[in-house]
């Protein structure tokens, strides 16, 4: 699959990742490419089957592919993305990509979050990771606070604005002992009931989520290396300020104008 290619799946499935990254040099954007589209394949298999064992399986498959990749005598399976990911295996460390697979065991076991501890380390293993990978592969740097706090920022504003869609599938971006509490249940959410509860569950969730945002912007201004990488965490502010009073609502979009005048300008300015 060609960079071309890539850009186009990502248009689609990642379309704020694929606006920073287009503001990379050509080589770079295309390593971003391959990595979004790899986390893009392993992300949308719980949205894809209704069956947990066949998730897993498919999660597996994945596992399997990229261990071949680092294999003694590496072996590129069939696959548009695994044939993209193969050249990139000098930079990326091999852990770090099986782990960014194991943490989405959880979406299709459709395991409710335990509390608001393991809804954070998830977003860590996923949403931060992918991000510290990213900057593995423009030569990037930033604190490793900023990379957490982007990674909060965007992963959880992303759950919150998938939120029925995650109630559906039993895991609502909530803490579930927190749900208790309040007397609602992953359950009741996935049913779409218990609005007035839902609300109240995600409160902390958006706290924890705005100021990750508030303090990945005021680390100062990006890098240029970095920009192409983590630029799209700038966009969280607008999308939080645009959840809906009811969760299971579709949340408003951001105009494609507005998202790349913003980009463009954190690219010239860092800000």
């Amino acid at each position: 699959m060609s960079a071309e290619d890539l850009s186009e799946l990502l248009q689609r499935a990642g379309p704020d990742r694929r606006l920073a990254a287009l503001f990379a040099p050509a080589e770079a954007r295309a390593r971003l490419l391959a990595l979004y589209a790899f986390n893009h394949e392993i992300a949308r298999i719980a949205d894809a089957t209704s069956e947990s064992l066949i998730g897993e399986m498919k999660l597996t498959w994945w596992h399997d592919a990229v261990s071949d990749l680092y294999g003694a005598t590496p072996k590129v399976r069939r696959h548009d993305v695994t044939e993209a990911l193969a050249p990139l295996t000098g930079l990326l460390p091999q852990a770090e990509l099986l782990d960014l697979i194991d943490a989405r065991f959880d979406d299709v076991t459709a395991a409710p979050h335990a509390d608001l501890d393991a809804l954070l380390d998830y977003v860590d293993r996923t949403s931060a990771r992918l991000i510290r990978l990213g900057l593995t592969l423009t030569g990037g740097e930033l604190p490793e606070p900023q990379i957490r706090d982007a990674g909060r920022a965007w992963g959880l504003t992303g759950l919150l604005r998938a939120f029925a869609w995650r109630a559906r599938i039993g895991r609502a971006p909530v803490a579930g002992d927190y749900l208790t509490e309040l007397g609602g249940s992953p359950a009741m959410l996935a049913q779409g009931l218990g609005s007035d509860k839902a609300k109240a569950a995600i409160q902390p969730v958006r706290a924890i989520a705005e100021d990750a945002a508030r303090g990945f912007r005021a680390a100062g201004p990006l890098p240029v290396e970095a920009v192409p990488v983590v630029g799209y965490v700038a966009l969280a502010q607008s999308y939080l300020k645009r959840l809906p009073d009811n969760p299971f609502e579709a949340p408003a979009e951001r105009s494609l104008l507005a998202r790349q005048a913003r980009l463009s300008w954190l690219s010239l300015t860092g800000r």
